[in-house]
């Protein structure tokens, strides 16, 4: 065990924890699965619910048109089977999706324990 991982891990859980918004799902993809029978691609996607706290929201291009939106998001690796998010997974709040863009930064020891992201819909 890291040094750290012994304050920082449980500091993580319980800032995260504190902040945490109801409304906020994070959904990991899974490898997309070919049937050469059916031709079906199947893809599997594992839900967590109340994921994270949000920490920052807003828009871009405001007055143009296509702006976007995007919210950052801390969260804790304890809360998603103790893997950091990737920019292959996103983020559902308030029914909207959202597209993770960026994972940074990432906190770690011997074990994985928090990360900001930020997702843009």
């Amino acid at each position: 065990m890291a040094f750290q991982d012994s304050f920082a891990k449980p500091l993580a859980d319980e800032l995260v924890d504190l902040f945490r918004v109801d409304d906020l799902t994070y959904v990991r993809t899974g490898n997309s699965v070919y049937n050469p029978t059916t031709g079906q691609v199947t893809s599997s996607e594992t839900l967590y619910q109340r994921a994270g706290a949000i920490t920052k929201s807003g828009s871009e291009g405001e007055g143009t048109t296509g702006s976007n939106l995007y919210i950052e998001v801390w969260i804790n690796s304890s809360f998603i089977d103790d893997q950091f998010p990737t920019t292959d997974d996103y983020l559902i709040y308030q029914g909207r999706k959202y597209n993770i863009t960026q994972v940074d930064p990432k906190y770690s020891g011997d074990t994985d324990y928090a990360c900001k992201v930020r997702a843009e819909s």
